[in-house]
């Protein structure tokens, strides 16, 4: 899950505006040159047990019950720096048109919310740009675990009187 919402808003920063490769990593991101900045830095994924049941139909026709192990939410920075007001402006906004609602891993859907920003000035911050947007993006999903009814119809009982 954390991988696949990495690459989703990595390719949305991109679609947003940013021509750089976006950083991941805080390191790099500390030591960059450029003004024009763009990162999707991981910060932390936090789990809940749930024991949330439910049953469905697959696709072959089988009733299956889902049972949700855990609740996962997985957080992440992604940081906008730009020359100018207006133009991280643009990019923010651009970014957030483009943010999905969420998307399917391995059948389950991992919804994406755009939580807090903080924009700061030169002072503020540790990057080359004038200005910095730094926007707190969260994961919803979880971990799921099936099992298949048993087929009673296939089962051959008899009954005897002894």
């Amino acid at each position: 899950m954390i991988t696949e919402c990495r690459e989703i808003l990595i390719e949305t920063l991109k679609a947003a505006g940013i021509r750089n490769k976006p950083y991941t990593s805080q390191k790099f991101l500390s030591l960059a040159q450029e003004s024009h900045v763009g990162a999707v830095l991981f910060e932390k994924e936090s789990l809940q047990k749930e024991p949330l049941n439910r049953v469905y139909t697959g696709e072959d026709g089988k009733k299956r019950k889902r049972k949700r192990l855990f609740s996962r939410m997985a957080s992440f920075n992604i940081v906008i720096g730009e020359y100018t007001v207006e133009a991280a402006e643009a990019i923010y906004e651009n970014f957030l048109e483009q943010l999905p609602a969420g998307f399917y891993v391995d059948g389950n859907y991992v919804s994406i919310e755009a939580d807090e920003a903080e924009w700061m000035d030169e002072k503020d911050h540790v990057l080359k740009s004038k200005v910095a947007v730094q926007l707190l993006v969260l994961c919803n999903g979880g971990l799921y675990k099936d099992t298949d009814y048993l087929q009673t119809d296939k089962v051959d009982i008899q009954v005897g009187k002894e």
